[in-house]
This record gives structure tokens, C-alpha cells and sequence, in this order.
């Protein structure tokens, strides 16, 4: 039977992946947190190995950059730059520039029944979860995130019922920002497809690694479905099942108590070479040099 993979907590994110932190920021356990990026993250210990979290986050860069791995897609994240990374997503911090400023928002699945929104962004449906922001907007959500920093600086009593209304307005402007995006962009029916066939990816590329299974979910033939995530991806269906399925791997054998037979077993592969030959093709190494360099 399959172990799911560990999903790290806030606080676990923090010990794991950020020294030097005061005891205050580590041990904040409200559902609602902000931290400056030049104060949070700007230590972190590169490479971060991908991992799974029990919250969701936003980075809203203002200065520098900062490449962040999420799934098997890779965004560099620039002045007015936010990427959203929804609770359960593999992702991981790959490069973060000296000069780098902005936001590190965390939330709790908990706290999004005190925000009712008006319009659902892709924060709660990633299928484009990085936001370019200028103008007006780009002004009216630093005000926002000033706000939200300001008010969660005065909680007392883990109150943060004022906090929450601030929140509120940054989901619903980036939900906003999201819908007018679609509305100008034409979202083609290849696109459309696309997106989904990642969603189904997600969730069942542990169980079936065959293209056909995909194109019957989403009623069409596998030529067509190949046709359409290779124009809007640049890769074939298959490769998005691979790469996910190593992604996943990548995380089990941070588990140093499961062997790798196990792992091929857990995953589906028909035999440990298979997936020794596939882990191989993706990362350039083979699982167990992988597991080695974790140590």
C-alpha cells in the first residue's frame, strides 16, 4: 500500500529550510502570516529539495528575483512578479538574488472561511498561478500587503479578524486581475485542455503513466491530446506524466526508512530498473546517487 508523501507544516518549512530565525517568526503559529522577503528568505538554504506544505503561499517580489520550481514547471519571479503555490503542491526555492524584496504571505486552508470572495483567483485553481502586476494595480496591492502587514503587527489575543478583511481584498484584486486576464487573452480550447490534463496529472500519474487513460477523461482521442498540450507546452503528454511521477519520487526518497524497490513499487513502474532508467533520463543521476547527495 502506498505511504503518502510528508507534507511539511509552517512550522516545519521554517526550522527546515530557514536558519537564524527568532524564536517569534518560528514559533508564529497564527493562520494568517506576512514576512519581508529580505528578511525571511533571504537566507534560506539553497538547494531546497522539493516538498509538499499543509498551507498555501504567495511571493509578490519588488526587487531582484527569485526562482521557484512548482510541479515540474519552473518561474522566475521578477519586480511585480506574485506566484501563488496552493496547500499539497510540490515545489520547491531554487535561486534567490542578493537584492531580493517583497512578500512572503502564508495561509491556512482554516482561515479562508473567514474571506468570502467575490471571484475565485488561481490561487485556489492553479492552472496559471504567477501574476504580472503593473500600473495601478501593482501600486493598489503594495498598499494592500502594507495594510496586511500593519494590521498583523497589532493582533493581540490571535485576533486577526481586521487582518482577515485586508486578506480579503488582496484574493479578491488578484481574482479580479485573474478573470480580466482571461477575458482579454482568448483562452483556446488547446489551452483549455491543457490545463486540465495537468489537474488530472496531478492527481493520478501514480496509478496510470498510460496517455490514453488522460484522453478518455477529458472524452477525446490521444492524438488529439498530444497534439494540443505539444503546441501549448512544448512538451508531449507523456513527458508531463514522467516528470511529474519523478517530481514525486524526489520527494519519497527524502524518506531515508524507504528503499527504492519499495518507491518503483509505490509509484507503479513495472520494475526498478524501469524506474532507475527514468529517474536517470529526467535528473541526470540515478536514485540512489540522488538519495546519496541528500546526506
Amino acid at each position: 500500500m502506498s505511504t503518502p508523501v510528508k507534507i511539511i507544516s509552517n512550522f516545519d518549512y521554517k526550522k527546515l529550510f530557514l536558519p537564524g530565525l527568532s524564536k517569534e517568526v518560528l514559533f508564529n503559529d497564527m493562520e494568517l502570516q506576512l514576512y519581508r522577503i529580505e528578511n525571511y528568505l533571504r537566507n534560506i538554504v539553497i538547494p531546497v529539495l522539493p516538498y509538499k506544505t499543509t498551507f498555501n503561499f504567495m511571493l509578490l517580489v519588488t526587487r531582484g528575483y527569485i526562482r521557484q520550481q512548482l510541479g515540474v514547471s519552473r518561474f522566475r519571479l521578477d519586480a511585480g512578479s506574485i506566484l501563488l503555490i496552493k496547500q499539497g503542491s510540490i515545489t520547491a526555492t531554487l535561486e534567490i538574488s542578493e537584492d531580493a524584496e517583497g512578500f512572503f504571505l502564508a495561509c491556512e486552508n482554516t482561515i479562508l472561511d473567514h474571506v468570502p470572495l467575490k471571484i475565485t483567483p488561481a490561487f485556489f485553481n492553479p492552472t496559471s498561478p504567477q501574476l504580472s502586476l503593473e500600473g495601478d494595480y501593482y501600486a493598489w496591492l503594495l498598499k494592500l500587503f502594507n495594510l496586511l502587514e500593519e494590521e498583523l503587527r497589532r493582533v493581540k489575543n490571535s485576533d486577526i479578524e481586521i487582518a482577515c478583511m485586508a486578506f480579503q481584498a488582496i484574493l479578491n484584486t488578484l481574482g479580479y486581475l485573474d478573470n480580466l486576464h482571461s477575458k482579454t487573452v482568448l483562452v483556446s480550447r488547446k489551452s483549455q485542455i491543457t490545463y486540465r490534463f495537468k489537474e488530472l496529472v496531478q492527481v493520478h500519474h501514480q496509478a496510470h503513466k498510460e496517455v490514453q487513460f488522460y484522453a478518455d477523461e477529458l472524452a477525446i482521442s490521444e492524438n488529439y491530446l498530444c497534439k494540443c498540450i505539444k503546441e501549448t507546452t512544448g512538451k508531449a503528454p507523456k513527458q508531463w506524466v514522467n516528470e511529474t511521477t519523478v517530481l514525486h519520487s524526489q520527494v519519497l526518497l527524502q524518506n531515508a526508512a524507504k528503499d527504492i524497490s519499495t518507491i518503483a513499487f509505490e509509484l507503479n513502474f513495472q520494475s526498478v530498473s524501469h524506474f532507475t532508467r527514468l529517474f536517470k533520463k529526467i535528473t541526470g543521476i540515478p536514485p540512489s546517487l540522488y538519495r546519496k547527495k541528500l546526506s
